[in-house]
C-alpha cells in the first residue's frame, strides 16, 4: 500500500484508495469496515480507473489503513477544519427506499416522484454522514417500513445521521433509541429527528450502556459493519425482547458467514436477506 500523508495535523483525513471498476464494492466495503464515515466515488486520474474517497477523524484513520492492507494504491490527504467537508452537497439528491420513504436532503424540494401517501423524512446530515444514500441505508430502512409498528420500540445502532432512527419514529415507534460512538452522530441526530418532528420518542446518546436495557427492544437495526457487528453481537442480542427481530447491515456478501456464525452461536437464524450490489441486510430472529 502507498501512503502520502500531507498534513497529519488536519482534523479529518480523507483516505484515496484506486481502484478498478470490478473492485469498488470490495473496496468499499474495506472503507466502510475501516471505520469512515462517508464515501464518495470519482472518475479516477487515468482511464478506466475509479478514486473512492473516505472521510474520518484523524485519530480513527489507522484501522482504515489496516483494513485496506496492500490491495489497492492508497494516499491519504488532510483536509483542515470545515474545509471540503461539504462539497458533496451541490450533488444530493433525494432518493427513495423501500415502497414509501423518499428521504430529502433538507436543503432541497420535495421531489416530484413522492406520492401523497410516501413517508418524506428531511434529512441533514451536517459535515459528517454525507448523502446517506448507501445501499446498505436503503435496505434498512425497507425492512423498517415492514416491521416498525405503531407503538414499537425500536433501537438504532450506529446512527450516524439518524435516519434509520427518524425513520422508525415516523413509522410509529413509541420510542426509538439511537447510539453512536461520534459526538457528532448525536448531534445530527437530535438535529434531524426535531427537523421531522419526533423529537420526543428519540433518545440519542453516546452512552451505550444507559440506553440499551436488557430485552427492551422489538426491532434494533445496526447498519455498522461485519466487524464491528461480530463485537457487539452479545450487546445486540441482550437488549432484543423475547420476539423480537434484528436488522443487520453494512455487510459484504463474503462477510455473512463470519457474521452469521457470532448470531447463531447465540441462538439466532436467518430469516431473510436483501442484496444490492454486493451489499447485504441480514434480517435474524430467534430460532
Amino acid at each position: 500500500m502507498e501512503t502520502r500523508n500531507d498534513d497529519s495535523t488536519g482534523h479529518w483525513i480523507t483516505v484515496i484508495v484506486d481502484v478498478s471498476p470490478d473492485e469498488v464494492d470490495e473496496a468499499s466495503g474495506a472503507l466502510w469496515s475501516g471505520g469512515v464515515d462517508g464515501v464518495e466515488e470519482r472518475a479516477g486520474v487515468e482511464p478506466g480507473r475509479i478514486e473512492l474517497l473516505g472521510g474520518v477523524p484523524a485519530g480513527r484513520v489507522d484501522p482504515v489503513l489496516a483494513e485496506l492492507g496492500d490491495r489497492w494504491p492508497v494516499r491519504v490527504r488532510s483536509v483542515r477544519g470545515d474545509e471540503g467537508l461539504d462539497a458533496w452537497r451541490e450533488f444530493a439528491r433525494p432518493w427513495r427506499a423501500g415502497a414509501r420513504t423518499v428521504v430529502v436532503p433538507s436543503w432541497l424540494d420535495v421531489p416530484d416522484f413522492a406520492g401523497p401517501d410516501d413517508l418524506v423524512l428531511w434529512i441533514d446530515p451536517g459535515h459528517t454522514f454525507g448523502s446517506g444514500s448507501h445501499p446498505t441505508t436503503r435496505m434498512c430502512l425497507a425492512e423498517l417500513e415492514s416491521l416498525v409498528t405503531p407503538g414499537s420500540s425500536v433501537a438504532d445502532i450506529g446512527c450516524g445521521s439518524g435516519v434509520l432512527a427518524v425513520a422508525a419514529a415516523r413509522l410509529g415507534a413509541a420510542a426509538v433509541v439511537a447510539i453512536d460512538l461520534d459526538p457528532a452522530a448525536i448531534e445530527a441526530t437530535r438535529s434531524n429527528a426535531e427537523r421531522n418532528g419526533v423529537a420526543a420518542q428519540i433518545d440519542a446518546s453516546v452512552n451505550a450502556d444507559g440506553l440499551l436495557e436488557a430485552g427492551a427492544h422489538d426491532v434494533i437495526v445496526a447498519n455498522i459493519g461485519a466487524a464491528t457487528l461480530r463485537a457487539l453481537a452479545p450487546a445486540i442480542v441482550g437488549a432484543l425482547g423475547a420476539d423480537g427481530v434484528l436488522i443487520l447491515s453494512g455487510v459484504l456478501d463474503e462477510q455473512v458467514d463470519e457474521v452469521m456464525n457470532e448470531f447463531v452461536a447465540l441462538g439466532f437464524v436467518l430469516a431473510a436477506t436483501a442484496a444490492e450490489d454486493d451489499w447485504r441486510a441480514l434480517l435474524l430472529r430467534r430460532s
